[in-house]
C-alpha cells in the first residue's frame, strides 16, 4: 500500500520546481518577493477551501485538537518561510542548485527526524545506507553546483 503513495511524493516534489520557477518569475517581474509569497499562499489556500468544500473535509476541529503538541501548530509558519524561499533564492541560484539544495537539506533533516523519533514520526535508525545517501546527495549537489 504505501508504493501507492509514492508517486504522490513524486509528484509533489516534481511541483515544487515548477511553482519555484513560477514565483521566481513573479519575483522578477514585481520586485517584491514577501508579495509574491503572499499571492502564492493565498491562491493555495484558495485551492484548499475550493478542494476541501469538494470534498466535505472542511470544519471545526473536535476536542482532539488541544491535545495537539505546542509545536504542531507551526507547520504552517515552516511552509511560509519555505515559500518565501523560492521568489529570494530560486531566481539568483537557478532551479537545479535551489531544489537540489532543498532536497538535501530535507533528506538530511528526514533522517534525523527518524532515527531520534521527533516531530512524531516512528522512529527509523540513521543506518549507513541512509546516511550514505545523504552523502551521496550531498556530493551530488555539490556537483551540480560546480558544473
Amino acid at each position: 500500500m504505501r508504493w501507492l503513495l509514492m508517486p504522490i511524493a513524486i509528484m509533489a516534489g516534481s511541483l515544487m520546481v515548477i511553482q519555484a520557477g513560477c514565483n521566481s518569475a513573479l519575483e522578477r517581474a514585481w520586485e517584491r518577493p514577501m508579495t509574491v509569497g503572499v499571492l502564492s499562499l493565498s491562491i493555495g489556500i484558495s485551492v484548499l477551501v475550493i478542494i476541501g468544500f469538494a470534498l466535505g473535509q472542511l470544519g471545526l476541529p473536535s476536542g482532539k485538537a488541544a491535545q495537539a503538541p505546542w509545536w504542531a501548530w507551526l507547520g504552517g509558519m515552516c511552509g511560509a518561510i519555505s515559500l518565501l524561499s523560492q521568489p529570494l533564492a530560486a531566481p539568483r541560484l537557478g532551479a537545479a542548485i535551489y531544489v537540489g539544495l532543498f532536497v538535501t537539506a530535507a533528506s538530511v533533516a528526514s533522517v534525523i527526524a527518524d532515527h531520534f523519533g521527533w516531530l512524531g514520526f516512528d522512529q527509523h535508525a540513521a543506518s549507513f545506507g541512509r546516511i550514505a545517501g545523504c552523502a551521496m546527495m550531498v556530493a551530488g549537489i555539490a556537483l551540480v553546483s560546480l558544473f
